[in-house]
């Protein structure tokens, strides 16, 4: 039988991380801009704006873990 390259639970706590890291600034920044769109009254706009600048995080956060684990390779 092969040996597989890490644990299941390792698996998993990567996969839990790169979700997590994904998904929490996207979260953030819609909760953040929707209470400043009503303090503000300016529905949509902040809450897009935010949810925008999560996503370009999320996926910033998720290129740099990719290339620092092919540094320790």
């Amino acid at each position: 039988m092969p040996k597989r390259s890490g644990s299941l639970i390792a698996r998993a706590g990567s996969a839990g991380k790169i979700a997590s890291g994904l998904l929490l600034p996207i979260l953030a920044g819609f909760f953040l801009g929707n209470y400043l769109d009503k303090r503000l009254g300016s529905a949509p706009w902040i809450a897009l704006l935010l949810i925008m600048l999560g996503v370009v995080a999320g996926f910033g956060w998720l290129y740099k873990i990719s290339t620092e684990d092919e540094d320790d390779e």
